[in-house]
């Protein structure tokens, strides 16, 4: 079976998926809150921008992925775009994020925080690609 990727939607999305997580960080949005959350007063420049640049094919990555399994499920329609992208994010994201938050001894603020982003990200790109291709 060959897959049928849409590589221009796959980078388009990839680029609204990483500046969602981008701007998630931002201390408008929820910044501030992250660094209260896991005690810290700042991150140094340098950590940002490593994060930054490693953000960037990770996005690609997990938006590639996302297409590849509405590819292959043939979950194509918004409805079900959305309930893969849910159904993704709790079996590869969630089930691995409570066990790191668990034996980190991690609050449930923090937990919603750093992994619910994903699961925005999840389904705005399974949304977008469901209209798109």
């Amino acid at each position: 079976m060959a897959l049928d990727i849409n590589w221009v939607a796959v980078i388009v999305i990839a680029l609204i998926y990483f500046a969602i997580h981008f701007f998630w960080y931002f201390p408008f949005a929820f910044g501030n809150l992250w660094l209260k959350l896991v005690g810290k007063e700042s991150e140094p420049k340098s950590k940002i921008i490593r994060d930054t640049i490693i953000m960037i094919p990770t996005s690609f990555i997990t938006v590639l992925f996302i297409e590849i399994m509405m590819d292959l499920t043939g979950m194509n329609d918004i409805v079900s775009a959305l309930l893969l992208s849910c159904m993704l994010w709790v079996g590869f994201v969630a089930t691995i994020a409570i066990n790191q938050n668990n034996f980190n001894d991690r609050g449930i603020k923090l937990f919603l925080l750093e992994y619910g982003f994903y699961l925005i990200g999840f389904i705005i790109s399974g949304m977008i690609l469901a209209v798109w291709i």
